[in-house]
């Protein structure tokens, strides 16, 4: 009886697989008869084209597979600031969207029907080719702190020189792993045997000590690097040293945490909202 029931949709899914074959076949068979390979062999020939930023070391002499990296990279880089940014903003506009001030209150809800109603694309394109082009050029900013210049070409801040980070790396690896098996552990002690242990400081202290002995004897050391503003030519100037962030980065998280931020905010102004009238007065009257 179950048999006759999925028969129907074995059937299709043959179909669909025997006429997605035959269409591959005969994309080979095409691209063949040009001259063109089919597969993934391009991933290794040298991809011939510079990448601005890149979060690891990268020429135009590489190949397609770390050109891809250096994008996936990228791509992540970008959602977690944005996703850290955006959330701090949201909460902030949710709840300024509740409050009894009514400027406040108003302000909030103009921010998020500005934002939400403007086509991502555009804030972008605004971003980069309006906001940030109109800031100065290297020899004419200013320092922020001290330290950090916001110019046409990016922004630059001091940054960590670290050596022997992939040993450090290693060691907050295994510091993680450690912590997963001591929590295993504490959880079947106290379950057989109804012992506690204070997984929460032996969690921390395994988190600084590991990586601590890295600095003393596994040779890691950072130091710091501030940017210098260095002449290049008779009118070029440009900063060398610390970490530069260009503006097609900036441009990107900016309008994507200002975006994204709208819909937060409505998610947390409608959480606070759900909660019933009796909780909030409680609420009210413990503080």
């Amino acid at each position: 009886m179950k048999l006759k029931k999925i028969l129907p949709q074995l059937a299709t899914l043959f179909v669909v697989v025997l006429i997605f074959g035959f269409f591959t076949m005969n994309a080979q068979l095409n691209m063949e008869n040009r001259g063109i390979d089919f597969g993934y062999g391009f991933l290794t020939q040298e991809s011939s084209f510079d990448v601005q930023f890149s979060l690891i070391e990268y020429s135009g002499s590489d190949s397609y597979g770390r050109a891809y990296l250096v994008g996936l990279l990228n791509t992540l880089l970008v959602s977690v600031l944005g996703i850290i940014i955006c959330t701090i903003i949201g909460v902030i506009i949710g709840i300024a969207r509740l409050s009894p001030n009514y400027l406040i209150r108003t302000t909030a809800a103009w921010y998020v029907e500005f934002f939400r109603n403007i086509p991502l694309l555009l804030q972008i394109f605004f971003w980069y080719y309006a906001a940030l082009r109109a800031l100065p050029l290297p020899q004419d900013a200013e320092a922020i702190f001290g330290s950090s210049y916001l110019t046409i070409k990016g922004f630059y801040t001091p940054s960590l020189i670290w050596e022997n980070l992939d040993i450090f790396i290693y060691s907050v690896i295994a510091a993680i792993v450690a912590i997963v098996f001591v929590r295993i552990h504490a959880k079947k002690l106290r379950e057989n045997q109804g012992k506690h242990l204070p997984v929460l400081n032996i969690s921390i202290a395994i988190l600084f000590v590991l990586p601590l002995l890295t600095f003393l004897f596994g040779g890691v050391n950072v130091g710091y690097e501030t940017p210098e503003l260095k002449q290049l030519a008779k009118t070029s100037f440009k900063f060398e040293g610390g970490l530069s962030i260009p503006p097609e980065l900036l441009s990107l998280v900016i309008a994507l945490s200002l975006y994204t931020a709208t819909f937060v905010a409505e998610c947390v102004r409608a959480g606070i909202q759900g909660v019933g009238k009796g909780q909030r007065e409680a609420a009210h009257l413990s503080v």
